[in-house]
């Protein structure tokens, strides 16, 4: 969803506790100053892969090659995309088609290859309307939501058909969350302030979460015991826990936190801040947060951060700008934005592969 730029009071730097002893250690707490943080030089990436940003605006996506940090096609899509998820053999791309400017709600998936850009198919959802987050179960199955049908859906990839509908009877299903064992499903409920929570394997729902107001990004550990969820109309994050389906903690967090995502080896959670130029990183065991990194290298005074997802190695995360029209690639060790790729207009989700083109 489109959000405009704002400043959050006069706040531009934080004081955060120190980062507990980890993989990243020490992890010193940094936040960049913004104006500094922009005039840094480049720093060689030194990854590989592709990198696949969703760009509302445009009606497509963009496919970064990271070895040589450039854009190497932009690739139309049906309209109004804001999601991607990269096949668990990162050889395809699934695309959520969701509102077209001056047209409305969508009911379409794109399947892309990887790293050619072509398209495979379009998937029609048939009665089910506007498509936003997306996740691959397996080879052949993603789960998505259906915003304007107040479900969440399980599709056959390969013959295109729903197998099972998750209803939340709330406006506003936007992200989801899986577990790594496929046993539960998560979805945040903005206008309800909610996260529903369903057994995966039959479909039922188990409970609806009061979180706090305009619950959008959500996440579940990879060990399936917390769920954290950004309440961006009131700055906070809310931390359930799984075994009581009750929120454990909520902690205050400025500057409209719009996602979440957590490092592949569950230390970290990232959580994107539209309005405060950073994305926030929490430790996930403490349930605290431990830094904030400003955003570098943009054309922007205050670049409005998107979407976030983190590198196979812990230690990267990708994170789109909607108001710069960029990807930039943040070394979450020191702080340090390592490159920066224009895109197209308003990027928002984005996913990456290890397929290297």
């Amino acid at each position: 969803m489109r959000h405009a730029l704002a400043r959050v009071g006069s706040m531009r730097v934080l004081s955060l506790p120190m980062l507990r002893s980890s993989t990243f250690a020490p992890f010193a707490l940094l936040l960049l100053a913004a104006p500094a943080a922009r005039a840094q030089a480049p720093r060689p990436v030194n990854l590989t892969g592709t990198v696949v940003v969703v760009n509302q605006q445009s009606d497509s996506i963009t496919l970064i090659d990271l070895r040589k940090m450039e854009a190497y096609r932009h690739v139309a899509v049906v309209g109004g995309p804001h999601e991607a998820a990269a096949s668990p053999d990162g050889r395809s791309v699934l695309v959520t088609n969701y509102n077209k400017q001056g047209v409305g709600q969508q009911k379409t998936l794109s399947l892309i290859a990887l790293p050619s850009g072509e398209t495979i198919k379009t998937i029609d959802l048939g009665e089910y309307r506007a498509p936003h987050d997306v996740r691959w179960v397996d080879a052949t199955h993603v789960v998505v939501t259906a915003e304007g049908s107040q479900a969440l859906l399980l599709v056959n990839v390969e013959s295109g058909a729903v197998e099972r509908v998750f209803r939340t009877n709330l406006a506003v299903s936007h992200m989801l969350a899986l577990t790594r064992d496929h046993s539960r499903l998560y979805c945040s409920n903005m206008r309800d302030g909610s996260v529903s929570a369903f057994d995966f394997k039959t479909g039922e729902k188990i409970k609806d979460v009061k979180t706090g107001k305009e619950s959008e990004g959500v996440g579940v550990t990879p060990d399936g015991r917390w769920v954290w969820t950004g309440n961006r109309a009131e700055d906070t994050i809310s931390i359930i826990d799984t075994k009581t389906l009750e929120v454990a903690k909520r902690i205050p967090s400025p500057g409209f936190p719009y996602r979440v995502q957590f490092t592949p080896d569950g230390t970290f959670a990232l959580v994107p801040h539209a309005q405060a130029s950073s994305l926030v990183v929490a430790d996930v065991a403490t349930q605290s947060l431990v830094k904030s990194i400003k955003l570098g290298l943009t054309k922007v005074a205050e670049p409005s951060t998107a979407g976030v997802f983190p590198h196979p190695d812990n230690r990267h995360a990708f994170v789109t700008v909607r108001n710069d029209n960029s990807m930039v690639v943040l070394d979450l060790k020191t702080g340090e934005t390592l490159g920066r790729v224009e895109v197209q207009n308003s990027p928002d989700g984005v996913t990456y592969s290890p397929v290297q083109r």
